[in-house]
């Protein structure tokens, strides 16, 4: 019977062990339970010597009272009162430097306890998308040979009309699976900041390229779009970063643009040493309940929107938020069903200010991404 509990008793050793060293989450959850338990024995320590030390220096000070009661011509009156006087400040200084250490040690065990609860959790969503971006990267090849032999299809003059449709359709789903990948590689090296090289970017040419790349989208929807832009315009930043950007926030807003609807871009500066980038709308907006979301990776509200909805594949303003906030910028999104959306992005300007750098380490802390809930944004004109 002894020798089944033993063998009963290593199997569970091993089997802890082994689920601790390759579980990373059970692992962070015994760490806790430890640390809370050498906190509950440190603190149980700080309670007992503050307890022996009054102790200590209570009896040191009555023996010293009696002596000094029992002198010549003494005056007990005035040694009880010094000593419940030299009592009472004791207490009170034992009282605060126990509180004093509890807390502290309170708050430093919050925080590692903090750090190394987030710590499984930040790992796995930096493998996730480390791991989606190899996969997509893997994907690209084989998509782009299926889309190259279907169009060589095409040129065939044995293609009949049906069939004709059929690989068109395949053309424009592998261009749309293309798409999803892009972002996801964008999304996976968004991740890597110190592989961006950031510079002083003339923000209007990264606009206008934008814009005629766009032009095959907005001319069937015949859309008025106007573009504003100041003679100011050279931001801080990595300019294939910045297109994506761009490219994204302009895009949803044709996709979600009706015919004939209006759509104004707008690039000039603002505050000291900062670029704002607007995109405004006459579209269908955004609802309230879907709005707080729309930077989450793969989310779809309305599912009217699965196709060309807002972030294409479920990450285009995943990627701009992450973008935006690796330049230091902020993103903010007014929005009401109906009523069309706009989109503006405050951007750190070029260098060409001789305050530019002070500018720009002041903002560098003060980075955001807000959403506006308003349902009273105005209405695009």
């Amino acid at each position: 019977m002894l020798k089944v509990y033993s063998k009963r008793f290593g199997e569970s050793v091993i089997g802890f062990v082994d689920k601790y060293r390759f579980d990373p989450f059970f692992r962070t959850e015994v760490n806790i339970i430890g640390l809370q338990l050498l906190n509950l024995v440190f603190l149980l320590g700080v309670i007992g010597v503050a307890a022996t030390t009054l102790y200590h220096d209570t009896s040191t000070t009555v023996s010293e009272g009696i002596q000094a009661a029992l002198a010549p011509n003494a005056s007990a009156t005035s040694i009880v009162e010094s000593v419940v006087a030299q009592i009472t400040a004791m207490r009170s200084r034992t009282l605060m430097f126990a509180a004093g250490t509890i807390i502290t040690t309170t708050i430093l065990l919050s925080y590692v306890v903090t750090r190394m609860a987030l710590a499984p959790v930040r790992n796995a969503l930096e493998s996730q998308k480390l791991f989606i971006g190899n996969v997509a990267h893997e994907l690209r090849t084989p998509i782009s040979i299926i889309k190259t032999n279907t169009e060589v299809s095409l040129m065939s003059p044995d293609v009949s009309i049906e069939l004709k449709k059929t690989l068109e359709s395949t053309i424009e789903e592998l261009d749309r699976t293309s798409e999803i990948i892009n972002n996801l590689l964008s999304l996976s090296a968004s991740i890597k900041p110190e592989r961006m090289e950031f510079k002083d970017v003339d923000f209007g040419e990264v606009v206008s390229h934008v814009m005629q790349q766009m032009e095959g989208l907005s001319e069937p929807k015949h859309l008025e779009i106007e573009v504003r832009m100041s003679e100011r315009r050279t931001v801080h930043g990595n300019a294939i970063a910045l297109e994506q950007v761009v490219m994204n926030i302009v895009k949803n807003a044709i996709t979600h643009t009706p015919r004939n609807g209006r759509i104004l871009v707008t690039v000039e500066p603002v505050h000291p040493n900062h670029m704002e980038f607007t995109v405004r709308d006459s579209g269908s907006g955004i609802p309230r309940k879907d709005l707080f979301r729309i930077f989450e990776p793969y989310y779809r509200g309305d599912p009217s929107r699965k196709r060309g909805g807002w972030g294409g594949g479920g990450l285009g303003l995943t990627i701009v938020s992450e973008l935006v906030k690796l330049h230091n910028g902020k993103i903010t999104v007014r929005s009401a069903e109906k009523r069309g959306t706009t989109v503006t992005v405050l951007l750190p300007a070029g260098g060409q200010d001789p305050d530019f750098e002070d500018a720009r380490r002041q903002h560098e802390n003060a980075s955001e991404i807000a959403v506006d809930f308003s349902h009273n944004s105005p209405r695009n004109t």
